[in-house]
């Protein structure tokens, strides 16, 4: 996500930069058994009805805090199969004049689906506020540019989109996400108030531990 906003940003300023539990119905007759030179004899079930085997233990899906690809997350799975999720990143890259610093703070909203052999396919959409601004502002040796203004370079905005991924589960409590979409990302700069919106596809991985 963080890329998608410097690579915003940039153009912006005017630079280049489940297994399923398998079931059967117990046999509820009589078991016959005989054995050499011993006559028959009959063994009666206990009990007349299904025999009924208590599941496995629930993984724990309930709460889950992550790592992403630049910052964190906390996951709540509200009821059945969705959950929400608070994401925040932040980085920085080099651009020709001077260092982009983005930070992101948003809210995700998930449908997963069942799993299968660890796998759970999900989709959701994304919203998140947006704030860049420049360190070490190059000015190209120009006392007059606009660079030189105080502020120049902050902007503020907004990253909007829906992705698709997958969560595979490494172990009981662990597990691994990745996913993919297309994000509109909308940046207005302080000084000059320009302002630019730009379509991109985003790319996030992620490791989660679920508490319960």
């Amino acid at each position: 996500m963080s890329a998608a906003v410097f690579f915003a940003a940039a153009l912006l300023y005017g630079w280049p930069a489940m297994a399923d539990n398998g079931s059967g119905a117990s046999d509820t007759g009589p078991v016959n058994l005989r054995r050499p030179g011993s006559g028959e004899q009959t063994l009666t079930s206990s009990t007349t009805g299904p025999l009924v085997l208590s599941g496995a233990p629930r993984e724990p899906r309930k709460l889950s805090i992550g790592i992403n690809d630049l910052g964190g997350q906390l996951r709540f799975h509200l009821f059945g199969n969705w959950a929400a999720e608070a994401r925040y990143l932040m980085g920085s890259s080099s651009s020709d004049v001077g260092t982009v610093k983005a930070m992101v703070v948003g809210l995700r909203g998930y449908r997963f689906f069942p799993e299968h052999h660890r796998f759970r396919l999900y989709c959701g959409l994304e919203g998140d506020h947006v704030q860049t601004s420049l360190g070490s502002v190059n000015n190209g040796g120009n006392p007059s540019s606009v660079a030189n203004v105080s502020g120049f370079g902050e902007t503020t905005g907004y990253a909007a989109g829906a992705f698709g991924g997958v969560e595979y589960r490494l172990g009981r409590r662990i597990a691994f996400d990745l996913d993919a979409g297309p994000y509109m990302i909308g940046l207005q700069e302080k000084v000059t108030n320009v302002s630019g919106s730009t379509l991109d596809f985003v790319v996030d991985t992620a490791i989660n531990v679920y508490l319960f």
